[in-house]
């Protein structure tokens, strides 16, 4: 059985993150959402509506397609 995809989206967000060298806190502040909420939604314990998806690619500096790469 496949991992659930909000799983498999926190661990590509989480990838993205770490490999732009941004702390929560620091993807949270250019995302416009709370630190808290990019935690949930790393550990799948969130998921997250197609508008703060599109955010988080924001504060990322990546596409929407980037974000959704290989999910």
């Amino acid at each position: 059985m496949s991992r659930d995809i909000c799983d498999r989206f926190g661990e590509r967000l989480r990838q993205l993150r770490e490999e732009k060298g941004l702390s929560q806190i620091a993807l949270a502040e250019k995302a416009g959402v709370e630190q808290p909420y990019v935690s949930l939604v790393e550990t799948g314990k969130q998921e997250p509506c197609l508008r703060n998806i599109e955010l988080l690619a924001g504060g990322l500096g990546v596409s929407l397609r980037t974000i959704f790469w290989d999910l």
